[in-house]
């Protein structure tokens, strides 16, 4: 049996497609059969050309896309019948697995913190077990990785994002401390914006602002549950936009501003939104060498900067059993917009590219 997998040889090229025999899976082991990897923000910068062979350079055989999805169990390995939290598993059943792949030996692994691992590396293409992104038709879970199984309640729409969106913006709120009462401002309303503003108003947040260029995407903010949304065409500087989140918090400021944009002036910026003692949590700018000034003396009345990647994987059965009480609470239905054949890889970049243009799409899935 032979698969696809998508690979990027040089930044700002078209990606490529090559295709490998499926392995057999070690003992302890699972092979997943993809049906949905969707197109995150970073993976626009590297389609884009924004990273560079200096911050992180391209294997000389490319280096396999993708890392958010979902799939249904093609083969279980010798050992295998139960998912992570001991739930049965069979073929055919559909799967959400930790999008981290720790090596979980360094200090950090050891501690738990397996979302911030020190040796934690890109997969390079060619190199067995070859299916290791998920714009693939199948991914490759090594033995002891977390995975767990959907509940049956769950439409397979609402899947794609759960292990990488959702995951990730629900840590960043965490990692803020939100609390009940608290305003929340959102720099961006993609995929992980409209993640946050649910989850935020889930965690007590009582006002959501949400920024963006797309109207479509403002909209189906407020549908998430956004009580007030800042275009910033209308709003095209950031000392409007600053005091207009003054204006919607009463002249308070912000508890928490998050940025999921991947611009870094937004640091400046959403650090001047800020209430005294808020933090900005740092998320969408993963671009290695870009640079912003800050006065660090406003800093001084409290205010904090953290970072935060990915997730620990405990917290997907606690995101499943979310969606499961939320489901027909919300319009998850509508946060995957597109979906393109595996084989149109590059168109669907193409149209999901939202910076200086004008796009359509919310959240892209490539579907094998």
């Amino acid at each position: 049996m032979k698969g696809r997998i998508v690979v990027v040889k040089e930044y700002g090229k078209p990606f490529e497609i090559e295709e490998y025999d499926v392995p057999e899976p070690e003992s302890g082991a699972v092979i997943l059969r993809m049906t949905q990897a969707g197109i995150c923000g970073s993976d626009l910068h590297t389609y884009r050309g924004d990273q560079t062979q200096q911050y992180m350079p391209l294997p000389n055989t490319g280096r396999v896309m993708g890392h958010e999805g979902t799939g249904v169990v093609e083969i279980l390995g010798e050992g295998v019948s139960s998912d992570t939290l001991g739930t049965p598993i069979k073929e055919g059943d559909r799967i959400v697995y930790a999008a981290v792949f720790p090596c979980h030996r360094c200090h950090l692994c050891l501690k738990g913190n397996t979302n911030w691992c020190a040796n934690r590396e890109y997969p390079t293409a060619g190199v067995w077990p070859y299916f290791t992104g998920t714009y693939a038709d199948f991914l490759y879970l090594p033995p002891r990785h977390p995975f767990f199984r959907v509940p049956d309640e769950l439409p397979d729409e609402i899947l794609g994002p759960v292990n990488c969106a959702m995951g990730t913006v629900t840590t960043g709120l965490q990692r803020a401390s939100l609390s009940e009462g608290d305003y929340v401002v959102i720099q961006g309303a993609g995929g992980l914006g409209l993640h946050a503003t649910a989850m935020a108003k889930e965690m007590g947040a009582s006002k959501v602002i949400v920024l963006d260029r797309l109207e479509n995407r403002l909209q189906l903010a407020e549908e998430f549950g956004a009580d007030d949304t800042i275009n910033i065409e209308e709003f095209n500087t950031a000392e409007t936009r600053i005091r207009r989140v003054w204006e919607l918090t009463d002249g308070r400021g912000a508890d928490v501003v998050m940025e999921l944009v991947g611009r870094a002036e937004l640091l400046a910026e959403g650090i001047d939104m800020l209430s005294n003692g808020g933090s900005f949590i740092e998320i969408g700018d993963i671009v290695r060498g870009r640079e912003v000034s800050i006065d660090p003396s406003k800093l001084l009345s409290g205010k904090n900067i953290l970072g935060s990647r990915m997730y620990k994987p405990s917290l997907l059965p606690t995101l499943l059993d979310y969606l499961v009480r939320n489901q027909h609470k919300l319009p998850f239905e509508k946060l995957v917009s597109h979906k393109y054949p595996l084989a149109d890889v590059n168109e669907a970049f193409a149209h999901s590219e939202w910076a200086q243009t004008q796009t359509a799409v919310t959240r892209a899935m490539l579907v094998p």
